[in-house]
């Protein structure tokens, strides 16, 4: 859209989007998400009606594809960036648009220091990855969304590197990354999202947001509000199987593009406007979705 200035942008964890195809292909024990979660799912995004939406747990681009077919969003979300990464049950990332991609950039193969000195190497836990997007219309890309899905908190098994130090060394390499690749397009838009399944204060978070050392802070979308506002996991409180509710997805930008943030929500939604299932959000993922709208140009 020529003239466009502003850009809502989403992530979401849809929990497990497996197909037949995907479990039947991969040998996963996971079974293929129910059509009423799937329908759920497709609700979810509507209502919030982002331009574009930051996907974790997409197994196959033709699994993602089918659901934004079948649901009617396809001819919202005309561009669909997927890339296989390294999870080897074939949980993926995925960012769908409505505008044009005029890049996509993958780091599931990047190699980055442990956190814990050893001197070892690792990959992402799935990828991190970058799209490029042309929103005004305008020959060239006006933002860079980067989206990620880190290493759960599952304790690792005996003699393996421990899951919260592999988080920490993806958020280490993810703000380096980012960084670095930025610095080529001073005054772009860029934001990192996905589940980075640990809270603001968090360390793997915190390497994002401060990493010291004369570096710029970074700040999160929904910083300032209240846990009620803030917290993403579980979308149901009440099935939390006796842990307490956090803010496991994220938004984040650097502090001087701070003026350009509009405004941030976490989407809860309870009856569907569509069908009767009661809680849309529950149904369709164990996370909630964020939106956030920010200017385009300073």
């Amino acid at each position: 859209m020529i003239g466009k200035t502003s850009v809502t942008i989403g992530t979401y964890n849809v929990k497990n989007m497996f197909g037949k195809d995907d479990v039947q292909k991969g040998g996963s024990r996971t079974p293929v998400k129910s059509e009423r979660s799937l329908d759920a799912l497709a609700e979810n995004i509507r209502r919030a009606d982002a331009d574009i939406v930051a996907l974790q747990e997409c197994t196959s681009e033709k699994t993602l594809n089918q659901f934004l077919k079948t649901r009617g969003l396809s001819d919202s979300y005309k561009y669909v960036a997927h890339v296989p990464g390294n999870d080897k049950r074939g949980v993926n990332v995925a960012v769908i648009s409505k505008y044009p991609f005029t890049e996509v950039v993958s780091h599931k193969d990047v190699k980055f220091p442990l956190a814990d000195g050893s001197g070892e190497e690792a990959k992402f836990s799935r990828d991190f990855l970058r799209v490029d997007v042309d929103v005004d219309g305008v020959p060239g890309a006006d933002l860079s969304l980067y989206t990620t899905h880190s290493k759960s908190r599952r304790p690792a098994a005996p003699g393996q590197v421990s899951a919260d130090t592999r988080r920490l060394s993806e958020g280490r390499a993810m703000r380096d990354i980012a960084e670095k690749e930025m610095k080529e397009f001073p005054g772009r838009l860029f934001v990192l999202t996905g589940d980075f399944n640990d809270n603001t204060d968090d360390a793997s978070v915190q390497a994002v947001l401060n990493p010291g050392g004369g570096r710029e802070e970074w700040v999160d979308s929904l910083a300032g509000k209240p846990d009620s506002e803030r917290n993403t996991w579980p979308a149901n409180p009440n099935r939390s199987n006796g842990f307490a509710p956090e803010q496991f997805d994220h938004m984040i930008f650097p502090k001087s593009m701070s003026d350009r943030l509009v405004e941030s929500h976490v989407h809860r939604y309870g009856q569907s406007d569509c069908s009767d299932t009661r809680w849309v959000s529950s149904t369709a993922s164990d996370h909630l979705m964020i939106t956030s709208e920010f200017n385009l140009f300073g």
